[in-house]
């Protein structure tokens, strides 16, 4: 969002106040972006994630991350831009409970943050949500200047988004967002989230309005899928929703193993040939397919999802239908019993978890909301029955499941939005709960696995490989597209799928290898983040030199770096070039540790003749250890090719001489009406004078570059007219050339 759209919207949620309560002037909405890994993704201090919730129009372009994965993937094609490769219309947290002594769905009171709207999103902020603070830490091995941190912490994110805020319903709520660089890990981002009933329902922590005891309070998790944007557009010239993305293309699945929502495009108007959006240009098909361009041939290959890591279990409701004195839930009504027990009940008499596993269309208007999902007087999605006659299909006929909330298969089309419920609780005032889940993306979903969702007629289905045929205007384009092609280069260790992704997921939070199945309740409440690295990219620059070649230098900070778990000693750098910035990356060259120039420095020379002068290209450098292990790209920079400055004035010459209207030096742009300078040193001054001596314009040049431009005007925004002109160039250590040029018009 612009600074100008931010206070466009801002203005009108002050005018919403009288209908929405109090709201300090000194709140604001905000967001910071999470860009260290693969995985980029906006987060609110209001809640949402993305961005606010919207299916209509708006929604078909960014300008922030939405779960965009690969990062840095807008680009242009025949002519169009494109926001590039982002996963969701929207996410965010709902809340909701019962006062002591006041139940009944009539009486039950809400606080949506964030993730609420249908075609357009439902103002949250002044009215259910209201913020507190956002803070964005790095802890990155290596600072920008090239220095190692010294205060790096080996066990903690190198990315930490921190947001609070408070809500309407007296719980404030905070959470904790993390990322990595580290090839294994950069597909993910972990939440951990607080809900403290504060009793805070304004955003001043100063003044408490309420302290009674909230009844069937429940937490729910919404995220509205959508893989992915640029694949949508580019067959459909819209994220489209309506048919596309609900009830449409895309397909929702559940797997148990690691409590795991994703989405896949599995068709294109019901041709499941096109599944995961291959370009439709079937020339630009192959090109993508060859190179990875654009991210490759298919253009919607993302699983995007969310695997639960832990759910609190405190504080859950008792529910004994046999002792209203001991009861502590409306939801004691809608137990069902199997042999004379109640199997959806624990031993310690509270709801197995999750409450309810959703999908759903992608309208989460308040009112629907507050109808269905998240109330005492029925678990919408149903559960797990010890009697099912499906639910043994697998081998994950385990009787721990029994009871629990269902995922709904045959809603696999809706696709729409996926929330997850826990609940209901029972919660005095000071009393907190803790969450946490991962946000996850892969390269589709492990191939064969049968978990449930992906059709609508039967509960267990294998999923779909990206290896298949592609069929584009009735000509077959491939019969194994991973065969033929391969994966794209973002996908850039041996962990591809969503659900390797989800494994690693574990793996951050425990701290060690998950055992499968898993079980988030009887995990730990907070992460413990030991997770084995690489050597760290080094901090790179770049500079052009006087004969037109790219030079790149880092220095040797990172051999000395050190890690309680560091997976190999450094062996080598390699140095990768590329047109955007998602890839695909070409390596143009290697450097082997400790071979230094004369200065001490890390050199590479890029002599390429192909990259032209006024182009530009992304240039990386990984660490390699010695086992093979590389690090991330996270020393990426834009770089435009030029000459470089001379180290001494001589000879100065304007180009072209003459000029002769549109003729002219084109520089890094597309006019081509301007007069170049070439032969610079570093700092200069250029003065151009008329054929009768009058100073027409002064150039003030301080750029390490051989060539300035000079848009053929005067000090005084005059065109200039036909002629000869005089330039003379002095420096500051007072050295001077001159020259001359005409002009013919």
């Amino acid at each position: 969002m612009t600074r100008n759209k931010f206070y466009k919207v801002f203005s009108m949620l002050v005018l919403l106040l009288p209908a929405y309560g109090s709201l300090s002037l000194a709140q604001i909405r905000e967001y910071r972006i999470h860009s260290r890994g693969m995985l980029h993704e906006t987060v609110f201090n209001t809640g949402e994630i993305g961005r606010a919730w919207m299916t209509g129009e708006s929604g078909n372009k960014t300008s922030v991350p939405l779960f965009e994965w690969p990062a840095r993937s807008a680009n242009v094609v025949d002519g169009l831009e494109y926001s590039g490769q982002h996963n969701i219309i929207g996410a965010g947290v709902y809340i909701a409970a019962n006062f002591d002594g006041m139940p009944g769905k009539d009486k039950r009171i809400f606080s949506f943050c964030g993730g609420i709207g249908a075609s357009s999103p439902e103002v949250t902020f002044g009215r259910w949500v209201f913020p507190l603070n956002i803070e964005r830490k790095e802890n990155f091995p290596v600072l920008a200047n090239g220095s190692l941190n010294p205060n790096y912490n080996p066990d903690e994110a190198e990315e930490i988004i921190t947001s609070s805020w408070a809500t309407s319903i007296g719980i404030t709520v905070t959470r904790t967002s993390r990322a990595w660089s580290y090839p294994d890990y950069d597909d993910m981002i972990i939440y951990e989230y607080e809900f403290e009933y504060t009793g805070d329902t304004d955003g001043n922590p100063a003044t408490i309005e309420q302290t009674k005891t909230l009844k069937d309070a429940m937490i729910c998790f919404n995220y509205g899928f959508g893989p992915s944007m640029y694949g949508y557009q580019r067959t459909y010239q819209t994220w489209k929703y309506d048919g596309g993305l609900y009830r449409g293309d895309q397909r929702g699945y559940w797997d148990s193993d690691y409590w795991l929502s994703f989405n896949m495009d599995v068709q294109t108007n019901l041709n499941v040939d096109l599944a995961g959006k291959p370009e439709p240009n079937k020339a630009l098909f192959l090109q993508n397919a060859r190179t990875g361009e654009n991210g490759g041939g298919l253009l919607s290959p993302q699983a995007p999802g969310y695997a639960m890591l832990y759910y609190d279990l405190n504080h859950l409701a008792i529910v004994d239908p046999l002792d209203p004195a001991r009861n502590e839930s409306e939801a004691v009504s809608i137990l069902r019993s199997y042999n004379g027990e109640y199997y959806e009940l624990d031993e310690q008499g509270r709801f197995k978890q999750p409450w309810s596993n959703k999908i759903s269309t992608g309208n989460t208007n308040s009112v629907k909301m507050m109808n269905q999902f998240f109330n005492p007087d029925n678990r919408y999605s149903g559960v797990y029955a010890a009697n099912s006659t499906t639910w043994p299909e697998v081998p994950h006929n385990d009787p721990r499941w029994y009871g629990r909330g269902a995922y709904p298969y045959r809603q696999s089309a809706d696709a729409g939005q996926k929330n997850f419920v826990t609940g209901p609780y029972t919660l005095k005032h000071g009393d907190k709960l803790k969450f946490a889940y991962a946000e996850v993306c892969g390269y589709g979903a492990e191939p064969g696995k049968r978990i449930e969702g992906g059709q609508t007629l039967k509960q267990w289905a294998p999923t779909q490989s990206w290896d298949r045929k592609v069929v584009i205007d009735g000509e077959v384009m491939t019969e194994h597209y991973l065969t033929d092609f391969g994966y794209p280069d973002y996908v850039n260790s041996n962990v591809r799928t969503v659900t390797q992704v989800a494994r690693k997921a574990f793996t951050a939070y425990l701290g060690q290898e998950p055992v499968v199945p898993t079980w988030p309740e009887s995990n730990p409440s907070k992460g413990s983040y030991k997770i084995p690295i690489p050597v760290p990219a080094p901090a790179i620059e770049l500079a052009n030199t006087a004969l037109g070649d790219v030079k790149i230098n880092w220095n040797r900070e990172v051999e000395k770096f050190t890690h309680p778990r560091l997976m190999g000693p450094l062996s080598k750098f390699r140095v990768y070039r590329s047109k955007a910035g998602m890839g695909p990356w070409k390596m143009i060259g290697e450097v082997v540790s400790g071979k230094v120039n004369n200065s001490n420095i890390y050199e590479l020379l890029d002599t390429d003749t192909d990259f032209k002068i006024g182009e530009s290209r992304y240039y990386a450098v990984t660490s390699v250890d010695a086992n093979g292990n590389e690090s991330g790209k996270t020393n990426i920079i834009k770089f435009a090719k030029n000459v470089g400055s001379v180290d001494k004035l001589g000879k100065v010459y304007a180009v072209p001489n003459p000029f002769v209207q549109k003729s002219g030096f084109q520089g890094t742009g597309d006019v081509t009406d301007k007069i170049g300078f070439y032969g610079l040193p570093k700092k200069c001054t250029i003065r151009v004078f008329s054929y009768s001596g009058q100073l027409v314009e002064t150039i003030e040049h301080d750029t390490p570059l051989y060539s300035t431009e000079w848009f053929q005007t005067t000090k005084n925004g005059q065109e200039i007219a036909s002629g000869v002109y005089f330039f003379v160039v002095t420096t500051p250590e007072g050295e001077k050339t001159t020259g001359k040029f005409i002009v013919i018009k």
